[in-house]
């Protein structure tokens, strides 16, 4: 999710989400960003003429920084860019962000921010740089260590530049290296895995703590880090996890660019230090007759007569593979089938009261059902059947109060279904009638249930189900611990779980399973991806349009995330669905 937080002397800054959905403009189909960090939107837009008449390229920026002040006392600065477009009204808008790299006044960042170019347009950005001090990376909170605008068209002609950065108050505030990449063509994921073996010993009192990093070659013969490992504790023959990246970032998907192997030994002030690199290809790691590359230390090689190498990396896995898009499996046959769940605790208010959040005598309808229909008119189309299953939580059911936390709006708990979107109009309102408001906020049942229904659809090893639960809420989840855990067993299942919250309760606490920056923990288990999107209804109050686009922006990168995971190809290409 977009975040708006800035400091106050920039409060024209709003998310880019917000205004392409309030001006009704054209948001471009390539949304997401690597699968690790999670993406970030990208600039797409128009004026108003068709998009057929004016023709755009998909770029891909990426960032580093030299030489950056240090504003830490007991550390260096974390540095995090945020990078904002001038819209035709002349506001700046958020467009997306880097992650954040701890103790480092020389950061690389590997998450690229995405953006549509328009050779008839001057595109000027703004790139702002700050120290994070925070785990929220709220950049409110943060300082601000440099700045820069820039039009877009001078990074894309010349594919990499560094320019001084800025500063209201210091001077010498380091320098920012832009560089743009054009996408397109056919999209393949690298999955690689890599083994060392004699590293050098780097630290004092123990080993080394080795990480790599891949660098795709630009156009000037220099390298933009588009990977970073995780660091491996006390080892000189370390071997690290399998990761996955975007054939696009790392080659363009030419398989004879140069990619530049880098290995560090990871120190926690920032001070990594380099213990070799070698350059190859992808074509060359694909390749079975070579499986080993020495690590040279060019200055070690200077100054020692019977150097070797700095140790040897083993390349133990190197496999592409085709990336389907979301449209894929759309196209494939994959059905979107959707689960609603509605807040019906006592928080929400007498529903005869024009003041209550269920009060359903507005010409408009209250939140719930502005919230319904601007999601399922949107979903139903992608569900044959349009058939949905209506619940409801926290409410007391005839005749004896009951609380229930997963009881069907319909009345009929054999047969939870209604049909189309009217139909989940009709049966909450008729069970408004009939169900007291009670409480509390409990979720974790619903969130369940729905997992069961995932689960058995993920036992047919084919593309054809994808379900989300969508929770309409009036406040904070009384269970959000047991949430949590019921979130973190659903993430393994074709799953998605869009929240609303309707009101002006504070939701602050949906934030954190809302797994865009960490992934969710529960029990010394990690998600294995994020499958949860929490949007405020109020932000949309004054512009309902911009709501589908904020709700729906993550499900098309969670569809291909799973399926991903899961090496499946859509029902339809897949030889199953023949």
């Amino acid at each position: 999710t977009g975040s708006s937080g800035i400091n106050a002397e920039y409060g024209e800054i709003q998310t880019f989400q917000h205004y392409i959905k309030r001006n009704n403009l054209r948001m471009s189909a390539y949304n997401y960003g690597p699968s690790e960090p999670s993406g970030t939107w990208s600039a797409g837009y128009n004026t108003g003429t068709p998009a057929s008449s004016k023709p755009s390229t998909e770029v891909e920026l990426t960032f580093s920084c030299h030489k950056l002040k240090d504003l830490d006392v007991f550390s260096k600065s974390d540095p995090q860019i945020v990078l904002y477009y001038n819209t035709l009204e002349g506001k700046w808008l958020e467009v997306g962000r880097t992650e954040m790299i701890e103790n480092s006044l020389n950061p690389s960042f590997t998450l690229p921010i995405p953006f549509v170019y328009k050779f008839e347009e001057r595109q000027l950005l703004y790139i702002r740089v700050f120290d994070i001090d925070d785990d929220s990376q709220n950049i409110g909170k943060a300082e601000l260590l440099g700045e820069l605008e820039i039009p877009l068209g001078q990074i894309v002609s010349a594919g990499t530049l560094t320019k001084p950065l800025c500063h209201p108050r210091f001077k010498d505030c380091g320098t920012v290296t832009m560089t743009a990449v054009e996408l397109g063509g056919i999209s393949e994921t690298v999955t690689l895995k890599f083994e060392g073996s004699g590293l050098d010993k780097k630290d004092f009192f123990g080993k080394s703590d080795p990480y790599y990093e891949l660098g795709r070659e630009n156009p000037d013969g220099s390298f933009s880090t588009v990977f970073r490992s995780e660091a491996l504790r006390c080892t000189l023959n370390p071997s690290w996890r399998q990761r996955e990246i975007d054939s696009k970032r790392l080659c363009q998907n030419n398989k004879s660019k140069k990619i530049l192997f880098s290995c560090y030994d990871h120190d926690d002030d920032g001070s990594h230090d380099f213990i070799g690199h070698f350059t190859t290809t992808l074509a060359e790691l694909q390749e079975k007759r070579r499986t080993e590359w020495e690590l040279i230390n060019p200055k070690k090689q200077r100054k020692k007569k019977n150097y070797q190498n700095s140790g040897v990396i083993r390349v133990i896995e190197c496999r592409v593979e085709k990336t389907y898009s979301f449209l894929d499996y759309i196209m494939g046959g994959l059905q979107l089938n959707c689960t609603i769940a509605v807040d019906f605790t006592g928080s929400n208010g007498d529903p005869q009261s024009p003041r209550s959040l269920h009060y359903i005598g507005a010409p408009e309808g209250n939140q719930y059902q502005q919230a319904w229909l601007a999601i399922g008119n949107i979903i139903q189309d992608y569900d044959s059947d349009k058939l949905f299953p209506a619940f409801g939580f926290g409410g007391a059911l005839p005749p004896h109060g009951q609380v229930s936390f997963e009881f069907a709006l319909n009345g009929n708990a054999a047969n939870p279904l209604v049909p189309g979107v009217q139909g989940v109009m009709d049966a909450y309102k008729t069970a408004l009638l009939n169900v007291g408001l009670s409480g509390p906020t409990n979720c974790a049942p619903m969130i369940r249930q729905v997992s069961k229904m995932a689960m058995s659809g993920a036992q047919s090893r084919a593309a054809q189900n994808y379900y989300i639960l969508l929770i309409l809420t009036d406040g904070q989840f009384t269970d959000i611990y047991d949430c949590i855990g019921a979130i973190v067993e659903a993430s393994d299942y074709p799953m998605s779980i869009i929240i609303i919250g309707v009101g002006n309760a504070d939701f602050s606490d949906m934030e954190r399973l809302d797994g865009d920056d960490k992934a969710l923990q529960y029990g010394g288990r990690k998600a294995s991806r994020d499958i949860v999107q929490f949007v405020p209804f109020n932000d949309y109050v004054s512009h309902p349009s911009a709501l589908p686009g904020a709700v729906l922006a993550e499900l098309p990168r969670q569809v291909e995330e799973y399926y991903r995971q899961h090496r499946m190809a859509p029902f339809r290409m897949s030889g199953v669905g023949e």
